[in-house]
């Protein structure tokens, strides 16, 4: 593979990880809305611990999206 064949599959990458990271933000702000429980290992997950969480994923939903955007190709 030559650089022309991989700088196209990057930006796709990108794009990619941002749609993950909005799809796990959607699922914390569903969380924070309709007040879903979760328990892990018997330990159950407070609420709020999706605010940040729903922020992270925000944030870095738009990192992906701004970087492969810049993406020179």
């Amino acid at each position: 593979m030559g650089q022309t064949d991989v700088a196209p599959m990057q930006k796709i990458a990108l794009y990619v990880a941002a749609i993950f990271f909005t799809v796990g933000a959607i699922a914390h702000l569903v969380r924070l809305i309709a007040g879903i429980e979760i328990i892990i290992g018997g330990f159950e997950v407070p609420v709020w611990m999706s605010f940040p969480g729903a922020v992270v994923a925000t944030a870095l939903a738009a990192w992906m999206a701004i970087a492969a955007r810049r993406f020179r190709t």
